[in-house]
């Protein structure tokens, strides 16, 4: 398997002719404030010239004054005043179909962060009218842009533990659910792509629900999938709100070792074989939204071809089995069954 390894090679800062990018974003928030930091920093290296914010909320323009150019509570005010090379979308997704035609009417460069919508139609729309602008499309899955997961699967294609055999996917937040989200589109999707992209991007044959948790309104706060994979192979996918301590990890296991990777930490990984168990230093690794906005920064440059990132199958992919997993739960739900 292949890593990807985001570079400006032709639109690196150090070039005489590189100005850096006009950046967007759509959506202040929570997430939407960790861009913007992101971004700050990347202008600081010359990545980024401008950055323009536009949010509802028009407090969010005086709270990250020091960081944007300008700041917009109307995205169409923004676009009409400013040309923008890239633009990110930040907000809830069930405004993403909608925000994504119409700004690819402004800007054919768009970072969507995932889900990329939440139905296959308009994903599908999403799609044919970036391929007709002659656009480029990353959606937020950030996890292939962390170093720790990137350096675990070249070391599985190396046979450092012999074949994959299953990946754990852990992701317990503190937090309280946000506020127009759910499990699956905010955690569970996440685990499903990095299992589905470790396995060499294969299918899954088969998902079930080992446990669910809810609230008082049949809200899912806690679920364990188990994802089948063709040659006995199984990723497990423990995501949840509410948890009494924050868990991000991935495990991998082989036929002879385990490769651990704690997302909140990309310059270090756990590997443990037979012969040893030690901590492998990950040199000169970036934070895997920095590495993400790399990426999309690349695909403004001029000579750059029309992409989709991840792949067309993947994007669909990802979300069939969120859509399948969402449908088990709701099944336990509402007919009061248990996990099989």
């Amino acid at each position: 398997m292949s890593t990807l390894r985001a570079t400006l090679s032709n639109r690196h800062p150090t070039d005489e002719n590189y100005m850096g990018a006009k950046v967007g974003i759509i959506g202040c928030g929570r997430w939407g404030s960790i861009h913007l930091k992101t971004l700050a920093k990347l202008k600081e290296e010359g990545f980024v010239a401008e950055i323009h914010g536009c949010d509802l909320n028009p407090e969010k323009g005086l709270e990250f004054a020091e960081l944007l150019t300008t700041f917009s509570t109307d995205w169409q005010e923004l676009v009409s005043r400013e040309k923008l090379d890239v633009i990110a979308i930040v907000t809830p997704a069930d405004t993403h179909h909608k925000l994504a035609i119409s700004l690819l009417d402004y800007c054919t460069n768009l970072f969507i962060e995932k889900p990329i919508s939440l139905q296959e139609t308009e994903v599908a729309e999403i799609l044919a009218k970036t391929q007709e602008r002659g656009g480029t499309l990353l959606i937020g899955h950030i996890l292939r842009f962390h170093a720790g997961l990137l350096k675990a699967n070249e070391l599985i294609d190396s046979g450092t533990i012999g074949q994959l055999q299953s990946v754990d996917f852990s992701r317990i937040s503190t937090r309280k659910p946000p506020r127009k989200s759910n499990l699956f589109e905010a955690l569970a999707i996440h685990g499903i792509d990095t299992a589905c992209f470790c396995f060499g991007e294969a299918e899954p044959s088969r998902l079930s629900i080992d446990s669910l948790r809810s609230d008082a309104q049949k809200s899912p706060d806690g679920v364990r999938i188990c994802l089948e994979f063709p040659g006995t192979k199984e990723a497990l996918i423990d995501v949840g709100w509410n948890g009494e301590k924050e868990v991000r990890e991935i495990v991998f296991t082989g036929s002879k070792g385990i490769i651990t990777v704690d997302t909140k930490d990309s310059h270090n990984i756990l590997i443990r074989t037979q012969k040893y168990h030690e901590q492998y230093p990950l040199e000169d690794a970036e934070l895997p939204l920095t590495a993400e906005w790399k990426y999309a920064l690349a695909q403004t440059a001029t000579d750059a071809k029309p992409a989709v990132y991840p792949s067309v199958g993947s994007i669909f992919r990802s979300m069939k089995w969120m859509d399948k997993a969402k449908l088990e739960s709701e099944r336990i739900n509402y007919t009061n069954g248990r996990p099989e």
